[in-house]
């Protein structure tokens, strides 16, 4: 009977690192202000500290000479870019 050795990885493992417990957090709508708001494991809102939104997209844009009847000429590409960011206090 033939013996199918371990897997060369399993001699490269190790423990692994201590771990710690993180709090539950759970985001919720308030049904007055209509806004996300977090709370933990007792239903308290819990502030997770400053921070801000922001939004970016990328526009490209082609053209091709012609009417597209029929191939050649040269073509043009590029792109813009826009950036919105909210000013976040601290």
């Amino acid at each position: 009977m033939t013996r199918t050795p371990a897997p060369w990885g399993i001699s490269r493992m190790g423990p692994y690192a201590a771990t710690t417990t993180i709090p539950h957090y759970t985001p919720v709508i308030d049904p007055e202000t209509q806004l996300a708001v977090i709370v933990d494991e007792h239903g308290r809102t819990v502030e997770l500290g400053d921070h801000g939104t922001s939004t970016s997209g990328l526009t490209p844009t082609t053209t091709t000479p012609g009417d597209g009847s029929r191939p050649g000429g040269a073509t043009d590409a590029d792109s813009t870019e826009s950036y919105d960011q909210d000013q976040s206090s601290g």
